[in-house]
């Protein structure tokens, strides 16, 4: 059910409390600005950009070249030398499906990253399902040079540098310049059959069909930067704000009436969103959720009515009658509370969605996990367009930002440049142990130096084996904790002076994963994550959203390795 309001009442300016938007505020701090000076341009390098690594699901070694992106008037272009590494008594290398992301499947393991402006660029498919670019061969000659290029959606004019994630060992290539170009007039024509080929030829690959099947946009998602702190959970994109109260923070159990912890809760979150949210671009959406206790109808009153009490609080409208279903009080009461907070200047949808949407599988084997999971479901999310940057965090609630993290949101204060490329990883800073699989399967965590590419800090590890006969499957995602479909988010970062937990990054919208939401997240989406006992350490590496740019150390929560402390280069 939704519930279209126009609310009146004045508006007061207020700073936000719990801290400004991912992408850039105004800050008066000027010990925070380090993070987003200039970087030198030759800081950057000529290119190109190389990096050796097992690729794709059948783990193919190869060393790639990166040169450029080139900025077409209808796409952008990805350009990058391949050379295969392995050694073979034959005249080539078997490498099928090389630079597939998993064992099947018709996306390249290549995907552009623009770190400022929050924005993720897939390869674009023709009509086939198959990603546009060079034809990749099934066998590759050792020491010969095969030019291949990729397409992308566009890339903005203002872009000058992106970053380019690699499924693979070798991981992400940062820095990566963006020039305008125009396509040749002579495309490429080589077919890739190895019998034609000789150690040391230059192969430039022919293209597929290069046409895309849809709107280019359809492979360009926004970067949306999630940070939890005890009673909420913030979701940030370039444009978009989602905040996800956690609903026993609210609501007493079974109940809809708000607490009175809910009331201090709520008042920050109207200061935020009255600093930040855009009244030109409505709604302000308050949608209920619960756990999976319970019939489908008592839930979705329940979620229905808690939305409203949220609202409710914000418009200066308070519930009078007693409400049969809990579910729709719960709703309401958050609806009533956003809306006396905030007034007529906002438009407001309310709906419930019962357990529809579960954040996390309530049907795990222990009762912690289940308890867990149910808590993380029962939530109320408020969610809304975003102001321009230079307009966000106005207004003056008389917080206290003393310029050392406290005070203020731990995310986003300032936006870095493009990390520079980065050749190697830096000496280990710490390292640590952990089981999966009950205890059967032991693996070692390396930690390097973190660094910092726009809006987000990158953390590098590699995982050994740590001995024994017991190995996690490729296919397990034993360190993806409650947000599924991620690799590394049990993994989270945290600054001193904040209670901030800077969790993960994920790519576009949550989508239906059987019972379950799931995500796709900014790190390595390697097939084969933890190696076996008999091969060597594999490299990965996992983005999360930046602290404030006078960070230049984290406390690094790598469940279950442990805790590290790790520098900022």
């Amino acid at each position: 059910m939704r519930t279209p309001l126009r609310l009146a009442a004045a508006a007061s300016a207020l700073t936000l409390i719990t801290g400004c938007g991912l992408f850039g505020d105004d800050n008066d701090d000027e010990e925070a600005t380090d993070a987003a000076e200039e970087v030198d341009e030759g800081d950057y390098g000529e290119g190109p950009f190389v990096k050796e690594g097992l690729f794709g699901g059948l783990e193919f070694e190869a060393r790639v070249a990166v040169h450029h992106v080139e900025r077409w008037e209808d796409r952008s272009v990805l350009r990058f030398t391949v050379n295969a590494l392995e050694e073979t008594d034959e005249s080539y290398v078997l490498g099928l499906d090389a630079f597939n992301r998993s064992l099947a499947g018709s996306n390249y393991a290549f995907e552009l990253i623009d770190p400022v402006g929050g924005m993720h660029y897939a390869p674009m498919q023709n009509s086939d399902e198959q990603s546009i670019g060079s034809i990749m061969p099934d066998a590759w000659v050792p020491e010969a040079d095969y030019e291949i290029e990729l397409h992308y959606p566009p890339v903005p004019e203002d872009v000058d540098r992106v970053s380019l994630h690699t499924s693979s060992t070798a991981g992400e290539f940062t820095g990566i310049p963006v020039i305008d170009a125009e396509p040749p007039e002579q495309p490429p024509s080589h077919d890739g059959k190895h019998g034609d080929i000789e150690p040391g030829d230059t192969v430039e690959l022919q293209l597929r069909d290069h046409q895309p099947a849809a709107d280019p946009e359809e492979w360009a998602n926004e970067l949306h930067a999630i940070t939890e702190e005890s009673d909420r959970t913030r979701t940030d994109g370039t444009g978009q704000r989602t905040v996800g109260l956690h609903a026993d923070v609210l609501f007493e159990f079974d109940e809809a009436e708000l607490t009175g912890e809910a009331a201090d809760v709520l008042t920050e979150i109207a200061d935020e969103t009255r600093a930040d949210a855009d009244p030109d671009e409505p709604p302000i959406a308050i949608v209920g959720h619960t756990d999976g206790q319970g019939s489908d109808d008592y839930n979705q009153a329940l979620s229905e009515e808690r939305a409203e009490a949220v609202h409710e609080f914000l418009s200066e409208e308070r519930a009078e009658a007693v409400h049969e279903f809990l579910s729709e009080e719960r709703a309401e009461a958050v609806h009533e509370c956003l809306s006396e907070e905030l007034g007529d200047d906002y438009e407001y949808e309310t709906e419930g969605r019962g357990a529809d949407e579960p954040v996390a599988d309530e049907s795990g084997d222990e009762e912690n996990d289940v308890e867990e999971a149910q808590a993380a479901n029962r939530r109320v999310e408020i969610s809304y367009r975003l102001l321009a940057e230079a307009e966000r965090g106005e207004a003056d609630t008389g917080g206290d930002d003393d310029g050392d993290g406290g005070g203020g949101s731990a995310a986003g204060a300032d936006v870095a440049p493009p990390a520079p490329f980065r050749e190697d990883d830096g000496e280990v800073v710490d390292s640590g142990s952990g089981t999966f699989l009950n205890g059967n399967a032991a693996y070692n965590v390396h930690v390097h130096p973190m660094y910092r590419d726009g809006a987000y800090l990158v953390g590098v590890f590699e995982f050994e084996h740590g001995g024994g006969s017991g190995a996690v499957p490729p296919i397990s995602n034993v360190m993806a904790g409650e947000y599924g479909g991620g690799q590394f988010t049990r993994f989270s970062v945290s600054a001193e002076g904040t209670d901030e937990v800077l969790r993960a990054v994920r790519i576009g919208d949550l989508e239906q994963d059987g019972d379950t939401d799931a995500g796709t997240y900014l790190s390595s989406r390697y097939f084969n994550t933890l190696p076996k006992s008999d091969e060597d350490p594999k490299r990965m590496f996992a983005y999360f959203p930046a602290p404030t740019g006078d960070v230049d150390e984290v406390t690094l929560d790598a469940d279950p390795f442990g805790e590290f402390t790790v520098p900022i280069e």
